[in-house]
């Protein structure tokens, strides 16, 4: 009897092992408020930290182990953090209101969790925009057993950092998506395209009523990595071999990453391992982090170069000792190319025949420990995940049900908001699933902006030319006007977040959660989840002040996603009171281009009736002609005409001509010298008098 039982306790702890035995690794970490100055520009008072630091403390943990990380909220509002790219239960995910409490002031909350996997990841903030104020960090897991030879780990972790607060900066983009191009000094003109010889191009994108180029959205103050901006990330010994673990934790911004003058040997992309390829650069976007291996070659300090895709500035991080060796510098790229975006690399993988695939079922505990084999042979340019090879097949059994949907990225670059397939995610929150099923979501971008597609909870696959191989991700690029399909097995219940992670795309609507149908959360998560902030269509507020000796008007607007409020004033004549004109407009969008309105007017040369209700639509012509037509409640009709020209960078005109039935037509012209956003001066023309004068915006 003793014998048995002795038997069945060793066969226990045999079944049990590992988990029985798992080491538990614990991390404490602590949000506080505090002073830095990371541009070299200006001291702010407003950073958010981790332990004290930007970026927050590198976590490490082995293959294996129980992560324990107790979070204490030292600010004076709620704070979040999500584990980027991990498989766990979906209340440790840390989404507030999504999947995770909120962590209130003075409170602190645990966090509990498995390690089911190894690789390069990270972890942010996921509350308002506290990641752009500096919660973020590396989290790097250890196989089990090595597998890649390799003497030393160099953690870089980029990000793009503003000495505004970025409270402002995402009133600043709803306030005008172009608001930043002053500050970058991108500002496309009429005689910038002249001199560039592209005049056709700029025109012909304004026929189409595109606007540029969009390569980023905020004019930032610094790069960095590790939270610097130059930096020694590593001395070493001369033939050490280096595992670069790349993260991109930045806000919104896409690095093109360089090493000196060698291609990069690359062996890995979001924690995955890959068959090991040669690129002379890599396209990260937000929120995807890539492996390099690199020896350290004798007397050579090399420069590992982190350029902003629109290329306003790098940040640098340097491997060895000796002569320095730069990486190559980007050219600056044309702001006047055509609006084509059939050379963006965006593959069209929807229609490949995934019945000739190999689907063996993927399993998330398992994936990627398949070391890359052999040595890579051509070089690319370039690297982006059409360059991706999975070591082994990812591919699914075709027995398996599959569930299809095409999700169409969009937005309004001007108005600055961002949805999917025409609804924000106030609108339209969940994308409902089933467990078992093969999730295809094909992403089509209907934008001029890069989007990186992240999924919470789970890995993708991403279909490329590698077909049953196609590489295993968390994040996506979905390059301008192009196509990516993904597909996941509905393994991991729960609701998980799908976003852009352009924090100012999320933000302002480029989101949805995906929720298994058979998922109840629990009741701590549920009792929060009617406050959560996604499901608010937040408003904003702008407005605009113009003096001159001959004329004068006042512009205010509460806007949302799909309607504003807009009130507008003006008079010609200063001592008649009488002559004061204006409207109040309520504004309903149904595209980039074509909106209703309702409202009331007031205008003077109307003697009998001056005020009066109106209805009609506004729709954006070729050319970026603004149109808005009106019929008033005595049948009169109104046709306005509104059109921006940017002669150089800084200055411009403003004409507008307007129509009514039985009045006298009249026009408004300025010639303006606008260094800046908010103000502007110069000459104000109408159809009887010129005049000067200045306008601010705000």
């Amino acid at each position: 009897m003793m014998t048995k039982w002795f038997i069945s306790v060793l066969m226990a702890i045999f079944l049990c092992a590992p988990d029985c035995w798992a080491k538990v690794v614990r991390y404490e970490l602590t949000a506080t408020k505090g002073r830095v100055n990371l541009s070299g520009k200006k001291t702010v008072d407003w950073a958010l930290m981790m332990n004290g630091g930007i970026p927050s403390p590198t976590l490490e943990f082995t293959e294996g182990d129980d992560a324990e990380i107790v979070v204490h909220n030292k600010l004076s509002e709620e704070v979040s953090v999500h584990w980027h790219g991990i498989l766990l239960p979906p209340e440790m995910d840390g989404v507030a209101y999504v999947n995770t409490p909120p962590i209130m002031p003075g409170k602190s909350h645990i966090f509990r969790f498995k390690i089911r996997q190894h690789g390069t990841y990270w972890y942010h903030s996921h509350t308002m925009v506290q990641e752009q104020k500096g919660i973020y960090g590396a989290l790097i897991i250890h196989p089990r057993e090595k597998k890649i030879a390799y003497d030393k780990d160099v953690v870089v972790v980029l990000s793009d950092w503003s000495d505004e607060d970025a409270n402002q900066i995402i009133k600043n983009l709803r306030k005008d998506g172009d608001y930043y191009l002053y500050k970058k000094d991108s500002m496309r003109s009429w005689l910038g395209a002249v001199q560039a010889g592209s005049l056709g191009s700029y025109l012909a994108n304004e026929w189409t009523r595109m606007g540029g180029m969009d390569l980023s959205d905020v004019g930032y103050d610094a790069f960095l990595i590790n939270g610097k901006r130059d930096s020694q990330l590593l001395q070493g010994a001369p033939g050490q071999k280096v595992r670069v673990r790349i993260i991109n934790a930045a806000a919104s911004s896409y690095f093109y990453v360089s090493l000196g003058q060698t291609p990069m040997k690359v062996i890995s992309s979001d924690g995955v391992d890959i068959e090991p390829v040669l690129a002379k650069e890599i396209l990260i976007g937000m929120a995807e982090t890539y492996d390099i291996l690199f020896q350290i070659p004798q007397g050579i300090n090399t420069e590992l170069r982190a350029t902003v895709q629109d290329v306003t500035g790098y940040t640098s991080g340097w491997i060895g000792s000796g002569k320095k060796v730069a990486a190559p510098t980007k050219p600056m790229p044309d702001m006047y190319a055509s609006m084509d975006h059939s050379g963006h690399g965006g593959m069209d993988h929807s229609t490949m025949d995934h019945s000739t695939m190999d689907h063996g079922a993927m399993d998330h505990a398992a994936m990627g420990h398949t070391p890359p084999k052999g040595t890579p042979k051509a070089t690319v340019e370039s690297l982006t995940v059409d360059g991706l090879k999975s070591p082994v097949k990812t591919a699914f059994s075709k027995d398996k049900p599959t569930y299809e949907l095409k999700l169409v990225l969009g937005g309004d670059m001007e108005r600055y908001v961002w949805h999917i397939n025409g609804q924000a995610i106030h609108q339209d929150r969940n994308i409902v699933v089933r467990e078992g099923d093969v999730v295809r979501f094909i992403f089509e971008n209907d934008t001029m902006m890069h989007h990186p597609m992240h999924l919470h909870g789970h890995f993708f696959r991403v279909l490329n030319p590698h077909g049953d191989f196609s590489p295993l991700k968390h994040t996506v690029d979905v390059p301008p006007h192009g196509k990516r399909t993904i597909e996941f097995l509905a393994n991991e219940p729960g609701e998980w977040m799908l976003h852009c992670h352009n924090l100012y795309h999320m933000k302002t609507g480029m989101g949805r959660v995906v929720k298994y149908s058979s998922f109840k959360p629990i009741p701590e998560v549920a009792k929060h989840q009617k406050h959560d902030p996604h499901l608010h269509d937040h408003v904003y507020f702008d407005g605009l002040v113009e003096v001159s000796t001959n004329h004068a008007q006042l512009g205010l607007r509460l806007s949302r996603t799909w309607d504003s409020l807009e009130v507008h004033m003006e008079t010609r004549e200063y001592d008649k009171p009488s002559h004061l004109e204006g409207d109040l407009f309520y504004r309903r969008w149904y595209s980039n281009f074509f909106n209703l309105i309702l409202g009331v007017s007031r205008f003077a040369e109307y003697q009998e009736s001056p005020n009066r209700g109106v209805v009609g639509v506004g729709y954006m012509l070729p050319m970026l002609v603004e149109s808005t037509l009106l019929l008033d409640h005595k049948g009169a009709l109104r046709l306005d005409l509104e059109k921006h020209f940017q002669w150089t960078k800084t200055v411009y005109t403003d004409f507008g001509v307007n129509f009514r039935q039985g009045a006298q037509a009249e026009f408004e012209a300025t010639l303006m010298y606008g260094p800046a956003w908010e103000w502007a001066a110069g000459l104000m023309v109408t159809e009887d008098r010129v005049g000067l004068g200045a306008q601010y915006r705000f």
